[in-house]
């Protein structure tokens, strides 16, 4: 058997990431090069006649339709500021590298240089930025890093323009739908911003409202930087699997910025709540108000409450802190294995206690999906690992299609070096729990610490010639969230045995406990917004 028992949480964890291995790509080659290559795409040049032959390709006509089509699609005032932006931001940024080298301090080193033209270019590429640092699995760890610095916060918009976006989504004036709106925003990020309300009818909301020109400038940029990489794919620079990043972050962008999307998956949320019977009640969304919701504009219930990681405002309305996670973890994991999709961002901010107790889920801009088969395996090696069941390891693996390219010699090889992985991420929430009891609760929930956990899982994976997709990082993400809310608000708390969690009880007889879930595969987005307006 294992000698430490490590946490339920971090397992379910590494048999998230595990899961997701049954759909990525075929394993590269077990060679000792691969384990030292970088994790950053690869590019090379194709020879002049390889070239041509290239260009003059179906797949070259094809592309060309395609890229024609999203030309059209672009608005010329737009691509002509956007074009204006860029020059301003080589400018900026050039000049703060030169007087970097000419000064007595270190040159900026390139993931510097990046982060800072992310940030002069805006919205999109501050969410680019965000998508590095989120992604340990696939870009070098420098860059990510960095990108942990990039920034979100912008000026709000003045209430001018906030009013003109609200009566064009209304299509009427302000005044016929809400009794009074405040003017100063409750919260403001580079895509959106949030403003307090009462609607005529005395109940109180919130409006999420989209930035004007947000939405034809992130479609100009991700339209231009999806055909670069498409271009630089057919031409042979670069392999497909740049192509498909680009191709997976515009599509999650896109969708962002989709309210009557956000809409409809907060609905459908509430309908899990209310078909799962321990949930309804003691946990909530918020209210959609459709009359009052456009593209651009979302009317939400407003709730009063507290962000989950924050001990001691949440002890004022749940004198049991574990109570309101044990609540909010049996909801992600019965949506996780019961319900079509599940949260993907479960930050601190998108977790709510509420006055009355209850715990929220708010913000429902990404979500993701497993197969059923996957999340039976996923429970299996849960159950099995701190037992010191290897062979239950090795058939949990096996039920998520892992070992089809493994041995038995090799995936009880791999299951002993995920453990090691696994001891390391509990050392680091035996840490966090220690800056808790010191009082430093509220900054606890340290971004590089979980990147770092999950790039170390990755690092794993890779010496058994296995390439984690992207998805690995925001799926475990989310359970390594759950696992620092957990030394925070019930250190004590036995996640193996206590039965009041739901991972720790048998399925009802005749129900495997999992319900399938459409396609039989892995469908999660990427975007990885960290703000609170968003």
């Amino acid at each position: 058997a294992c000698s430490a028992a490590p946490s339920m949480l971090s397992l379910l964890s590494l048999a998230l990431g595990l899961s997701l291995l049954t759909t990525s790509r075929p394993p590269a080659p077990r060679a000792a090069a691969r384990l030292a290559a970088s994790s950053a795409p690869s590019f090379s040049l194709p020879s002049p006649i390889e070239t041509l032959k290239r260009l003059s390709s179906a797949e070259a006509r094809e592309l060309q339709r395609e890229l024609l089509e999203l030309a059209f699609e672009q608005d010329p005032q737009v691509v002509v500021r956007r074009s204006l932006d860029l020059a301003r931001a080589v400018r900026v940024v050039g000049s703060e590298t030169v007087q970097g080298l000419s000064s007595a301090a270190a040159a900026p080193e390139p993931p510097v240089i990046l982060r800072r033209m992310c940030e002069e270019l805006g919205a999109t590429y501050v969410k680019l930025g965000q998508f590095i640092a989120s992604s340990p699995t696939l870009f070098p760890p420098e860059y990510v890093q960095e990108f942990q610095k990039c920034l979100d916060a912008t000026p709000p918009m003045p209430w001018s323009d906030v009013k003109e976006i609200v009566e064009a989504e209304l299509g009427r004036p302000i005044g016929q739908v809400y009794a009074s709106v405040d003017e100063t925003p409750l919260a403001a990020a580079s895509i959106a911003q949030v403003h307090a309300a009462r609607l005529l009818s005395g109940e109180d909301v919130v409006l999420k409202v989209q930035k004007k020109g947000v939405q034809g400038s992130l479609k100009a940029d991700l339209d231009l930087l999806y055909a670069n990489a498409r271009v630089l794919q057919l031409l042979g620079v670069v392999t497909a699997e740049l192509s498909d990043v680009v191709a997976t972050l515009r599509s999650a962008i896109l969708e962002e910025i989709d309210f009557v999307l956000e809409a409809q998956r907060t609905e459908q949320f509430a309908e899990f709540l209310a078909r799962s019977p321990e949930l309804d009640g003691v946990v909530t969304v918020p209210k959609v108000y459709r009359a009052a919701s456009a593209s651009r504009l979302l009317t939400l219930e407003r709730l009063y409450g507290v962000p989950l990681i924050d001990l001691e405002s949440v002890r004022k309305y749940q004198p049991q802190p574990e109570l309101a996670l044990i609540v909010a973890l049996n909801t992600w994991v019965s949506s996780v294995l019961t319900n079509e999709w599940f949260h993907a961002d479960v930050h601190a901010g998108n977790l709510l206690v509420l006055t009355d107790g209850r715990v929220a889920f708010i913000d429902f801009g990404i979500v993701g999906a497993i197969p059923a088969a996957t999340a039976e395996g996923m429970l299996d090696f849960v159950r099995s690992f701190p037992a010191g069941d290897m062979a239950g390891v090795g058939r949990a693996l096996e039920k998520m299609g892992f070992t089809k390219e493994l041995s038995e010699e090799q995936s009880a090889a791999f299951a002993k070096d995920i453990g090691e992985v696994i001891a390391s991420i509990d050392s680091m929430t035996a840490d966090i729990a220690t800056t808790a009891s010191a009082g430093a609760a509220a900054s606890a929930i340290d971004e590089t610490q979980l990147n770092r956990a999950v790039a170390a899982v990755a690092r794993v994976a890779e010496g058994y010639g296995i390439r984690f997709p992207r998805e690995f990082a925001l799926l475990i993400k989310q359970v390594l969230y759950f696992d620092r809310y957990t030394s925070l608000l019930a250190p004590g708390l036995d996640v193996l045995n206590d039965e009041r969690l739901s991972m720790n009880r048998p399925p009802p007889p005749g129900d495997g406990g999992v319900s399938s879930v459409e396609g039989g595969s892995v469908a999660v987005e990427v975007l990885p917004p960290e703000d609170d307006a968003e």
